[in-house]
């Protein structure tokens, strides 16, 4: 039976330890240490102290020796080093290739479960993700890439003489606009929303699911001005052409009034490259107005593509639209939103319905 253990304070000593176990900036432990403490030294028995406290008899020992050897700082808990990660270096670094070589997209879940499937380590999804953000990776939207499809050497030329015609653009020597279609149909993707804990947010499907979708032609001058036309359905050349007029005569009065040139970069979509469109250059080219042609399935060169991916993004989403006018109005809307917020002009090329 181990000897009984019983210490002697003095008043200072009582006085001290008494403050301590009424305070409430100390942590739990060296409150609950100091009445045992003082329980200690009014004659209580260590077994009951530990009746008292609800905990085994070796902790109030633990505690009466650590008194005797330490004083006062034995009633604090000493700075740990915390456990040992379950992890190795290796392992992110093994993530983090699979993140970015693996031809698919992954979740925190999924990573986890990839990682303890392949190399035994058990680190939950939370944890993981926490981890990956130390890393400086984040969760966001995945892009499409046609990166197989491109020439090397056709993309490298031509994004040296695109550098040059943005640096032209800068240096004040032309007047550079991106351009480029895009589609909006009445049902958007739904996405995630605020909703009351138990409950759901549903949307009300459009009361026709297939109807025409809304298309608009763009040309982009970042941060100087958007220029549009809106059109139900798709696109046809002889629309395509008449916007291009309408660029076409402002270009000429830039090139009057300045001597810059306007120069337009296209993809090569069959749009642009019509036997009917390509009729028109030299006609445009004699007004100012140039086409700069991408290589092809090159679309991340396009900077117009961005305000697109905002627009739908952060205008059009969540929303329903019953019929394709609604549909327009808020594209319209959307459209006037976003000059607003950037601080560029807008215009809308309305089509002669004559």
């Amino acid at each position: 039976m181990p000897a009984p253990l019983k210490i002697t304070l003095t008043q200072e000593e009582d006085d001290t330890l008494k403050e301590l176990s009424q305070a409430r900036f100390v942590p739990k432990r060296t409150s609950e240490r100091a009445r045992m403490l003082r329980l200690n030294a009014q004659g209580w028995k260590v077994s009951e102290i530990a009746k008292i406290f609800e905990c085994h008899e070796h902790t109030v020992r633990t505690t009466l020796k650590r008194w005797t050897n330490r004083g006062l700082g034995g009633l604090w808990e000493a700075k740990g080093r915390g456990a040992k990660p379950k992890w190795q270096e290796s392992d992110l670094e093994y993530v983090m290739t699979c993140i970015e070589e693996d031809p698919r997209t992954y979740n925190s879940k999924q990573l986890a479960k990839k990682l303890k499937k392949e190399r035994l380590v058990d680190l939950s999804g939370d944890r993981l993700r926490k981890l990956l953000r130390k890393k400086g990776y984040r969760w966001k939207r995945t892009r499409k890439s046609h990166k197989r499809k491109q020439d090397p050497t056709k993309k490298a030329t031509k994004q040296a003489d695109l550098d040059m015609l943005i640096w032209a653009n800068e240096a004040g020597e032309i007047d550079l606009k991106y351009l480029d279609e895009v589609g909006f149909c009445l049902e958007s993707p739904v996405s995630y929303s605020y909703s009351r804990v138990g409950e759901q947010k549903r949307m009300e499907q459009p009361l026709r699911k297939y109807g025409r979708r809304i298309s608009l032609l763009g040309l982009w001058e970042p941060g100087v001005g958007f220029e549009y036309a809106l059109a139900q359905g798709g696109f046809k050349d002889k629309n395509y052409i008449k916007v291009m007029d309408w660029v076409a005569q402002k270009a000429a009065e830039t090139l009057a009034k300045t001597g810059r040139i306007t120069v337009v970069v296209h993809d090569n979509g069959s749009l642009h490259t019509s036997l009917l469109s390509r009729k028109q250059w030299e006609r445009w080219e004699q007004q100012g107005l140039y086409i700069f042609f991408l290589p092809p399935a090159c679309s991340e060169m396009n900077l117009i593509e961005t305000e697109w991916h905002q627009l739908k993004s952060h205008e059009i989403a969540g929303q329903m639209f019953d019929n394709e006018y609604d549909l327009a109005l808020a594209v319209i809307d959307g459209m006037k939103a976003r000059s607003e917020a950037g601080g560029y002009t807008l215009e809308r090329f309305i089509f002669n319905c004559a």
